[in-house]
């Protein structure tokens, strides 16, 4: 499970997947002031309301990832627990596209690249390579 902190994400930018400007509570640029009200005034400003109606405007600055997202933890080694992600697993660092990626949720954090030496488990490492390969990602 994570360990960082949840994070409201108020800041703008380029969704890289889908070319779409994203803003406060990351959602599309267009619909943010909208939702930047419903926060202030249904939630009144509380961020734990705010959280069970869109967890998707948060994220966890353990992993980068968005608030939704409440199974493992991609941290690469920084938690206290073994790193459970694939590239963690297979004892490799992760590829640049994945590394590298602009997603908003991750916008502003240094996170580690991996492996989590803790990690490396022969059988788990094979079923995520076949697995990987299998449905073409990348290794």
């Amino acid at each position: 499970m994570h360990e960082g902190k949840l994070e409201l994400i108020t800041w703008e930018y380029t969704d890289p997947e889908s070319g779409d400007r994203m803003g406060w509570g990351n959602v599309l640029i267009e619909e943010a002031d909208d939702l930047k009200r419903k926060f202030e005034v249904d939630c009144k400003g509380k961020k734990s309301l705010f959280f069970k109606k869109w967890p998707q405007g948060f994220r966890w600055t353990c992993c980068g990832m968005d608030g939704g997202v409440n199974y493992g933890c991609d941290h690469h080694g920084t938690g206290s627990k073994p790193c459970t992600c694939d590239f963690c697993r297979m004892g490799r660092p992760l590829p640049d596209s994945i590394y590298k990626e602009k997603t908003g949720p991750r916008m502003g954090l240094r996170l580690p690249r991996g492996p989590d030496p803790r990690s490396f488990n022969p059988v788990l490492a094979a079923q995520a390579a076949q697995g990987r390969s299998m449905f073409g990602l990348e290794m």
